[in-house]
């Protein structure tokens, strides 16, 4: 395959989910659970719970003629990922059931009734949907009435009306990694159905543009010790190393050679300590004014532990929406001091990590970031996180226990407030 087209096509998908995260905020889970993946096994456009793989030139053509359709796509595959349409085994009838589930998928897409997502008119798609009338039904139910041929249509004629994806695919979702996959998706299933209700207003991909004051800072009661020295490095600092300072020579000197110490204290010691570290702040309208600042005061008690960093340190804090909003790079804790006396949070829009991780890969690119060993993002948890691993350890850090924790990928640690040091999620 062309490697430019992979790209070309990933980004494509990317795009569409956030166009479609506008519409669909309460499908967050949804979103940062699955990408988008260039893939042989397929001729078209499909999933296996784990991605959208797709053939580039199909994607890119079909894209070119119809976005629409690859919008629509693209929710018509999330849906079948998380009401687990992929995951049927055995059916009576296979070619039935994945009529049925496109029918269902379908008939969910239409009554949201979104301009973005209408495709052309389709007689056969309308007067089916209408037979089944108001009440949305399950992908089971309809099987069944396809079954008794409630419909006046040939089975062709009902599968070019409703098909989008490759359902060979589905295939691929057995075993003890398509039990994983699913049991991944039916708590996302549940977290959604709860989300939606909760949900009272759609964040979108609007970046903030709101300023508050933080007001005063206080400490909290995380514990990061236990995290942070995983990454500390060891190095010679210019500091008086008092352990190995031996005072009995001392006082031997100062007695008997008028005051004439034998030993002086080490110029220097050895310590592990960290050397650079990202601090990211979720400021986007879901995370309130209240949990920004108790974000900021636990930012600071790191900062404060002078345990923790080398004299010389650098510390990126970001605030970031559903982009990069400020950036400061501190060097000391007079600098820290000074910043937070005058702070003010920006953003309120809405959330995505992602670009967190795009700012720290630019600046690792410039030779700017030479030796980051963590990243720290504070957050609520309600966006949408990297799809791959970065080359140093990443922990989300939660006020309280939540579900959206469920939703931090596998490769990332998880910090909560009850909790002492860090739980590992599997």
């Amino acid at each position: 395959m062309d490697r430019k087209q992979e790209e070309l096509g990933v980004h494509i998908l990317e795009n569409i989910r956030n166009e479609l995260y506008y519409y669909f905020p309460y499908l967050d889970g949804a979103f940062a659970c699955i990408h988008g993946e260039a893939s042989d096994k397929t001729r078209t456009i499909g999933t296996d719970g784990e991605a959208f793989l797709f053939s580039p030139q199909y994607l890119m053509e079909l894209y070119v003629k119809k976005p629409e359709a690859v919008r629509r796509g693209y929710l018509h595959m999330l849906l079948h990922c998380l009401y687990l349409h992929i995951f049927r085994e055995n059916s009576e009838d296979r070619r039935l059931w994945n009529l049925a589930c496109d029918i269902a998928v379908e008939q969910i897409i239409t009554r949201e009734k979104i301009t973005v997502l209408k495709t052309e008119e389709n007689e056969i798609k309308r007067k089916t949907l209408k037979a089944l009338g108001s009440q949305v039904d399950s992908a089971e139910k309809i099987y069944h009435k396809l079954k008794t041929e409630s419909f006046p249509f040939r089975l062709e004629e009902m599968e070019s009306a409703f098909h989008f994806d490759d359902h060979t695919l589905w295939d691929a979702c057995t075993g003890e990694m398509g039990k994983k996959t699913k049991e991944k998706w039916n708590r996302l299933l549940s977290y959604t159905a709860a989300n939606r209700q909760d949900h009272r207003k759609r964040r979108g991909m609007k970046e903030g543009d709101q300023s508050e004051e933080t007001g005063t800072i206080k400490s909290g009661r995380y514990d990061y010790k236990k995290f942070l020295r995983q990454f500390s490095v060891l190095r010679e600092e210019v500091e008086l190393d008092i352990e190995s300072f031996d005072y009995i020579f001392y006082n031997y000197g100062m007695e008997h050679y008028g005051n004439l110490p034998l030993i002086e204290p080490l110029e220097y010691k050895e310590v592990n300590r960290l050397e650079e570290l990202v601090i990211a702040i979720d400021t986007s309208g879901s995370c309130d004014g209240e949990t920004v600042r108790r974000f900021l005061g636990e930012t600071y008690s790191i900062l404060s532990e002078k345990e923790n960093f080398f004299h010389k340190m650098k510390v990126y804090l970001i605030q970031c929406d559903c982009c990069v909003q400020d950036v400061k790079v501190i060097h000391s804790e007079e600098e820290w001091k000074e910043y937070s006396r005058n702070i003010v949070i920006q953003g309120r829009g809405g959330t995505d990590f992602r670009p967190v991780f795009r700012y720290v890969r630019e600046q690792q690119v410039k030779k700017e970031i030479h030796h980051l060993k963590a990243l720290i993002y504070f957050t609520d948890g309600d966006g949408i996180y990297p799809a791959v691993k970065p080359d140093y350890e990443t922990a989300f850090v939660f006020l309280h226990k939540t579900e959206k924790m469920e939703l931090v990928p596998p490769w990332a640690i998880r910090l909560v407030a009850e909790q002492e040091g860090a739980e590992r999620r599997r």
